[in-house]
């Protein structure tokens, strides 16, 4: 997702690039407390059955489930925020706040776009000055690149 707050006159603003997601964490909770009751049922009836052992890996089962979706909604929160000022162009990713930040002199900064060499393979969005080569937007779909792209366009140009 792309959010753009630009002001056309003085050439400044700001990008904020977020991944799409797919769910959110009550529905992804309601699709394991779904499973982990079916689970269950399934366990007691083996566990009637004298077959004890199935129950511990049923609930291992769910354990790893939780596991997985908690690294994929981490993984979902990740925030790019580029911002133009009058000299200077900053790059600030992370998850809940800045963990990383890049700062380029906007006069020598070149905003680039890399073809993909294969078909199917989406389009890169790089910044590079003196050297350093960071790339925008790695998370995106083929549509927010795009728009990406367009608004690059309008900041660079203003």
């Amino acid at each position: 997702m792309v959010t753009a707050d630009i002001n056309s006159e003085t050439g400044t603003g700001m990008i904020v690039l977020r991944p799409n997601n797919s769910s959110t964490w009550r529905f992804n909770m309601l699709v394991v407390a779904s499973l982990a009751f079916v689970a269950f049922c399934i366990s007691m009836f083996f566990l009637l059955q004298g077959l004890w052992m199935v129950l511990p890996f049923s609930g291992l089962e769910i354990l790893f489930l939780i596991w997985a979706l908690t690294c994929c909604v981490n993984n979902n929160i990740t925030t790019e925020v580029i911002t133009f000022d009058s000299d200077t162009v900053m790059v600030e990713r992370g998850r809940r706040f800045a963990e990383n930040r890049w700062e380029y002199n906007r006069a020598w900064s070149k905003i680039f776009v890399k073809q993909p060499d294969y078909r199917g393979h989406m389009k890169q969005i790089f910044i590079r000055s003196h050297g350093k080569e960071l790339e925008l937007g790695s998370f995106l779909n083929r549509e927010d690149r795009e728009l990406l792209i367009k608004q690059l366009k309008v900041l660079v140009y203003a």
